[in-house]
């Protein structure tokens, strides 16, 4: 199938889908955009004339940050017609897909909130320790510290309720402010 005909499919399945609506750019794969921010990609199935390839897309960024998220693909006889393709749309992608982009949507929401909680411990710890430098990383960020002969890292992770602190040559007094402080910020 050429992309004029992928196009034009997915303008008429979209007629056919309730909620959805073509997205067609030139020179990018034709989107079925639909409700709670479904989106779906049509693409020709490669050495097989007439047939499509459905992909349920998560959030960009999600499938790094959740690596087990289940695909979503079907492929369908396009040159069956629109009301075929959005007939096996409807019965075999959509259900499921729905289900885990909005579970997907939730993990998001609650991992922002995670990022929020941490990078105010990392923010604390900065203030708390001039010149420490900050290493953020997929789910931990390392804080990083020297203050004369005593230095430290913190690795925070997650919602920064799991923080593990690593203080290397300093005297009692300093880890015990260290602690104390972050211990009052966050209580």
């Amino acid at each position: 199938m050429e992309t004029a005909d992928i196009d034009d499919l997915v303008t008429k399945v979209a007629e056919q889908l309730e909620g959805f609506r073509p997205l067609i750019r030139p020179g990018h794969p034709a989107y079925l955009i639909g409700p709670d921010e479904a989106r779906l990609v049509v693409y020709p199935l490669w050495r097989q004339e007439g047939r499509v390839i459905v992909l349920g897309v998560y959030p960009d960024g999600s499938g790094a940050l959740f690596p087990d998220l289940r695909r979503h693909q079907i492929t369908v006889t396009a040159s069956r017609g629109a009301e075929h393709v959005a007939r096996k749309i409807a019965r075999r992608l959509l259900p499921g897909y729905l289900r885990d982009l909005a579970a997907c949507r939730e993990r998001l929401r609650g991992r922002t909130a995670e990022n929020i909680v941490r990078a105010d411990l990392v923010e604390t710890l900065q203030t708390l320790l001039p010149g420490a430098t900050a290493n953020e990383k997929q789910r931990e960020t390392v804080v990083r510290w020297r203050c004369g002969m005593a230095s430290g890292s913190f690795a925070v992770y997650g919602d920064g309720a799991s923080t593990l602190i690593e203080v290397r040559m300093a005297d009692r007094e300093l880890t015990e402010r260290l602690a104390y402080a972050i211990h009052q910020r966050f209580s």
